[in-house]
């Protein structure tokens, strides 16, 4: 049986640290909504979903100003699937990208 709580930590982990990889990802953001969790938990900024051998992420960033966001978050979806599929027996089914907020440069 798998331990989908230590998993879902681990593959959480990976797809935050992925996510900073990729120009344009200002910050992660704690918007991430409670689906099926326990209302004491705090947001996540990624949430992943385990089923048998594959995973969905749901990820929530804020962008620099001037970023072109579809662009973002393909690079995103490709960035964490690549590096959750390396870094574990998992296959990604989907990265779902949020973008909560902009970051403006002053």
């Amino acid at each position: 049986m798998i331990d989908d709580n230590r998993y879902e930590e681990i593959i959480a982990s990976i797809a935050a640290v992925a996510a900073f990889k990729v120009d344009g990802v200002a910050s992660l953001s704690c918007v991430a909504g409670m689906k099926g969790k326990s209302p004491r938990k705090m947001p996540r900024s990624v949430v992943v979903a385990i089923e048998e051998d594959n995973v969905t992420i749901d990820i929530y960033v804020n962008a620099f100003s001037g970023v072109t966001v579809p662009d973002l978050a393909y690079d995103l979806q490709k960035s964490i699937s690549s590096e959750v599929e390396k870094s574990t027996k998992f296959k990604v089914k989907a990265v779902n990208v949020n973008v909560a907020g902009v970051v403006f440069n002053q």
